[in-house]
C-alpha cells in the first residue's frame, strides 16, 4: 500500500497489500504441468513503480508510486494472456472440461470474466473471483486465492485448476497444477 498513489482513480481502489506462497516437494504423480510464460517488454510503461525522479511530485510519500494505463492492461490480457492461458491447458495435455477450477491473478473480476468467456471453460470449472475480498494483492493473488478457495469448500486437495498470473513490465506466467 505505500507504493499506491491514493489520489489515483484508477489503482487506488484495487491494489492492496497481501502475502502467499506455494511449497511443493516430490511426489509419485506429477502435480505441476508445463509453465508457459512471457512478457510484453515493448509496453512495460503500462504498469510500473515510477522512475526515482518523479518522487518530487509528491514529495509528502518520499518513494515512486505505482502508474497503471487499466484500459490497455485489459487489452493486453484479452490477448496475450488469454492466448497463453489456452497454451497452457494444452501444453498440460487436457481439454478445459478436464479442469474443476480457474484460478487467474485477481487483477479485476471484469478481466476474470473476459477471459472466462474467451477460454470456453465449462460452467462445471469453479472460477475464483475475490478481488472484492482481498483486492489485487500483485503476486500474492493466486496462493491467497486457493487458500480461500480451499478453505471455502470451493475447491478440494486432489483438484485439477489452471493458474495464470500478469503483472508489471506487462510480464505473466501460467500453468495447470493439481491442488494441494
Amino acid at each position: 500500500s505505500e507504493m499506491t498513489n491514493i489520489a489515483d482513480r484508477g489503482t487506488a481502489f484495487l491494489f492492496s497489500d497481501g502475502a502467499g506462497a506455494v511449497l511443493f516437494g516430490p511426489s509419485d504423480t506429477p502435480a505441476v504441468g508445463p509453465v508457459v510464460w512471457g512478457s510484453a517488454s515493448d509496453k512495460v510503461e503500462t504498469i510500473e513503480i515510477e522512475d526515482w525522479t518523479q518522487v518530487a511530485d509528491h514529495p509528502e510519500v518520499g518513494h515512486p508510486l505505482i502508474a497503471m494505463d487499466g484500459r490497455n492492461v485489459f487489452k493486453w490480457a484479452m490477448t496475450s494472456v488469454v492466448r497463453k492461458a489456452g497454451e497452457a491447458i494444452e501444453k498440460a495435455g487436457i481439454t478445459p472440461g478436464d479442469l474443476d477450477a480457474f484460478i487467474p491473478h485477481q487483477a479485476n473480476d471484469r478481466i476474470t470474466d473476459a477471459m472466462l468467456r474467451h477460454l470456453k471453460l465449462p460452467e462445471s470449472v469453479e472460477v475464483c473471483h475475490d478481488i472484492a475480498d482481498m483486492g489485487n494483492t500483485s503476486a500474492a493473488s493466486i496462493p491467497i486465492a486457493i487458500d480461500r478457495m480451499l478453505e471455502r469448500g470451493q475447491v478440494h486437495s486432489g483438484d485439477l485448476a489452471l493458474i495464470i498470473g500478469f503483472g508489471a513490465g506487462l510480464v505473466f506466467a501460467g500453468q495447470v497444477v493439481v491442488l494441494p
